[in-house]
């Protein structure tokens, strides 16, 4: 079965952008929730969480979240000229701006480059993905470049709804899956060990 990535790519980014904000919201809770309860949630002292756009799970509140439990929490900056992503640590949400591709990013004046080794729990968006873990992105490979250099024992968490889970998905032989996915309804353990 040939599936082209970019229509797919479109057809699961329309399928979102037509999600009402709504509907965001409240899948976004649930998500958050089923995070909030997990036992590698619980015990990560640093999480880099993705800001989220165009109705992506929103992840605000995990950020908020991650504070009050006095996480540090680590937003990925994008660098365009080597297609790579530095990691900064936030402190406040007013320290953003809007950043490459729209994406909010911290301000220059704020940003704290930490190595990536010190992730414990990397959260990471997605347009879909499948029960084994693979995601499709949004085709820029960023984090497709970043995830070899965090530690092996780092949990790669995607944060997705039900409707971007297919039963199959393209992959390459460099590509990386996630360790869980985290939908509204189900946690997919993508990775026995875990």
């Amino acid at each position: 079965m040939i599936i082209d990535k970019k229509e797919l790519r479109k057809n699961m980014l329309a399928k979102r952008t037509n999600l009402p904000w709504q509907e965001v919201q409240i899948k976004s809770q649930q998500i958050n929730a089923q995070l909030f309860a997990h036992k590698s949630y619980l015990s990560a002292k640093t999480i880099l969480a993705y800001l989220p756009v165009k109705k992506e799970p929103n992840s605000l509140n995990i950020i908020k979240n991650a504070w009050q439990q006095e996480k540090q929490v680590l937003v990925p900056v994008t660098c365009p000229e080597t297609k790579s992503l530095l990691l900064s640590q936030l402190k406040s949400l007013k320290e953003l701006t809007k950043g490459h591709y729209g994406i909010p990013e911290p301000k220059q004046k704020y940003l704290r480059p930490i190595d990536p080794l010190s992730v414990d729990i990397c959260l990471l968006p997605g347009v879909a993905f499948n029960r084994n873990g693979f995601r499709l992105g949004y085709g820029g490979g960023y984090f497709d470049r970043f995830l070899p250099n965090l530690r092996s024992d780092c949990l790669k968490v995607a944060l997705a709804y039900d409707f971007q889970i297919l039963d199959f998905l393209p992959s390459a032989l460099y590509d990386i899956p996630v360790d869980l996915i985290i939908t509204e309804s189900t946690i997919y353990n993508c990775t026995p060990e875990i």
